[in-house]
């Protein structure tokens, strides 16, 4: 398993940061996905006469993310790999003139440490890092959201690349603990309809820009034709109600993955609950059919100055021939922080975890155990996928996050090839 001996250069880095910035080691932390853009755009919304005083007046906002990585593999036979790297993000929107605004939001991602690492299995898998663990993390400079957008009353329309996070992110979502976020290319539209306490919202995707870059020769982008739809109901005094219908159209593989789904979440009175159930239909080019469901359950308690939570997630398997698929997911915060999972095996999946959060003077902590097993027994008869645990500690200091994250995988039946994996992320962020 991994030591993590080269920690020492960019532990130093780190600290030379958070010291510049009045920042002391004793309380560290961790910051994970973007927020939800499903709501409407409430910035920048007072009226401007013209369109130079709406270009004039708008707000620019600029932010940072040093991150170490590292990772360990125990069948690969090098030692870790390591990954420093910082992630500059600029972001301009503009006032609004007559409704209409725009904004635009570049992302610049470096590799500071220099030492070379595979950012996908394209790239592991191309001959130059076939011993090496992938880091998702490439490096470039890249239009991060870039739309021009139309807002009356209760109702924004946004056409361009944008950034599009639904509920928990389970279906839909924006990778956002990755340097490089997974945006949309797409018009959608958001209303509110106060009266019915209910929120609609659509969208029409035309290309998904992965995590992996634009240069990656095999998941750079993902070319589709994709229809979103979810609409939220609010008004139960437990929770709120949600219905979606996601019909993913991906034109390389000529695939056709059909979602439909209801969800409920709330909480009351210290206790919090979640219930979710979906439906899926694949059709391949050749035209074989397959389908899958989906189960979500999740109660959790505040007890103590602490939450306790346990859940069960199923993603059931059509016969061992395929596994319930979430590829828009932000698959990261699902399954186990040591990304085991992000694609089903074709067994399915079935997990049971458990996990314990709280606050210390200032610092959020969690803990988190993962007990993994298959819908459906492979060909060998075996079921178990492993296990792992997790560990997050995250402090904030006015604009600054600083986190420490670790996640350790323990492979299950060899017949399902896991391998046994130790992952630790050292942040330092901050927004401007």
């Amino acid at each position: 398993m991994a030591t993590f001996k080269h920690l020492a250069p960019a532990t130093s880095l780190i600290a030379g940061i958070m010291l510049a910035s009045g920042l002391t080691m004793g309380a560290e932390g961790s910051s994970d996905d973007q927020a939800n853009s499903h709501k409407t755009d409430n910035s920048n919304t007072s009226a401007h006469q013209s369109i130079a005083s709406a270009i004039k007046g708008g707000s620019a906002k600029l932010d940072f993310r040093l991150r170490h990585e590292e990772v360990d593999v125990d069948n690969l036979s090098e030692d870790e790999a390591r990954a420093l790297t910082l992630r500059t993000r600029l972001n301009y929107t503009t006032g609004r003139y007559q409704g209409l605004g725009a904004t635009l939001e570049m992302d610049n991602i470096t590799e500071i440490d220099g030492d070379n690492y595979p950012t996908s299995p394209a790239q592991k898998n191309s001959g130059n890092f076939p011993s090496k663990a992938i880091i998702a993390d490439p490096e470039g400079t890249e239009i991060n959201q870039a739309y021009i957008s139309y807002k009356q009353g209760e109702t924004e329309g946004r056409y361009g690349r944008q950034r599009i996070n639904l509920d928990n992110q389970r279906f839909i979502g924006g990778v956002g603990f990755r340097q490089n976020e997974q945006t949309y290319d797409a018009f959608s539209i958001a209303h509110r309809i106060a009266a019915a306490d209910t929120k609609l919202y659509y969208a029409h995707v035309n290309n998904v820009n992965r995590i992996f870059g634009e240069d990656d020769p095999a998941l750079s982008d993902t070319d589709s034709s994709t229809e979103i739809l979810n609409i939220n109901y609010s008004g139960l005094n437990a929770g709120d109600l949600v219905f979606y219908s996601y019909l993913l159209d991906q034109k390389l593989s000529d695939t056709q993955l059909d979602t439909y789904g209801l969800r409920f979440s709330g909480k009351s009175h210290g206790l919090g609950y979640q219930a979710e159930y979906a439906t899926q239909e694949r059709e391949l080019a050749n035209g074989n059919e397959a389908d899958a469901d989906y189960i979500l359950l999740e109660g959790s308690v505040d007890l103590a100055g602490a939450t306790f939570a346990l859940g069960f997630e199923n993603l059931q398997s059509d016969e061992g021939q395929f596994g319930f698929s979430t590829p828009l997911a932000t698959a990261h915060k699902f399954q186990g922080w040591a990304d085991q999972f992000l694609n089903t095996p074709n067994e399915g999946l079935q997990d049971i975890y458990f996990s314990v959060g709280a606050k210390f003077d200032g610092i959020k902590l969690l803990a988190v155990y993962h007990d993994f097993t298959s819908d459906e027994d492979n060909l060998s008869g075996d079921d178990d996928l492993g296990s792992e645990v997790g560990f997050l500690a995250l402090k904030n200091f006015g604009d600054y996050k600083v986190s420490v994250k670790y996640a350790n995988y323990d492979g299950g039946d060899d017949s399902f090839n896991k391998s046994d994996t130790e992952k630790l992320w050292l942040t330092v962020s901050g927004a401007f």
